[in-house]
């Protein structure tokens, strides 16, 4: 098993998430944004750059979701049915995954929903750059969404990135 060190765009990402913001890559062809930055456009194939780095809020859309009943093994300590959504971030033309929903009985989940993150207290964000944490390592940052209280997104919003 080998170990890779992190890469700059991996460290910048991660000392971002760690001061409370999320960064993408703009590409500079067809100015589409990515999160979390990938150093290069996966549609242009052209590279990206920390010249490329846009902030983006920590808003969004859930696109899809998943209601997760834990199962029980030795060591399990959830209990409870929860959800794990994809959340397209406002301003962002990719989606992120493996997100979890708070704050909003399962029931009244559903597509559509704008939701906002719930940033961990800085001094318990532990981001590793390159560790490949849960959630595309914003889990170490935030704990979990909840509802913004907005009105649901348009389906011509978010309609494409329903995967």
């Amino acid at each position: 098993y080998r170990v890779r060190a992190a890469s700059a765009l991996s460290k910048r990402t991660a000392a971002k998430l760690a001061d409370g913001g999320i960064v993408g890559h703009k590409c500079p062809q067809c100015e589409r944004i990515y999160v979390p930055p990938r150093s290069y456009c996966p549609l242009c194939v052209v590279p990206t750059t920390e010249a490329n780095e846009v902030e983006i809020e920590p808003r969004g859309t859930v696109t899809t979701f998943s209601v997760i009943t834990p199962l029980q093994y030795q060591g399990q300590e959830e209990k409870d049915d929860y959800v794990q959504a994809t959340i397209l971030l406002d301003g962002s033309h990719s989606t992120i995954g493996m997100q979890r929903l708070d704050g909003i009985p399962i029931a009244d989940v559903h597509t559509g929903l704008r939701v906002e993150a719930v940033w961990l207290p800085q001094e318990e964000r532990t981001v590793t750059p390159g560790a490949g944490a849960r959630g595309l390592g914003l889990g170490e940052a935030i704990s979990g969404w909840r509802p913004t209280g907005d009105p649901d997104a348009p389906l011509e919003e978010y309609a494409e990135y329903i995967v």
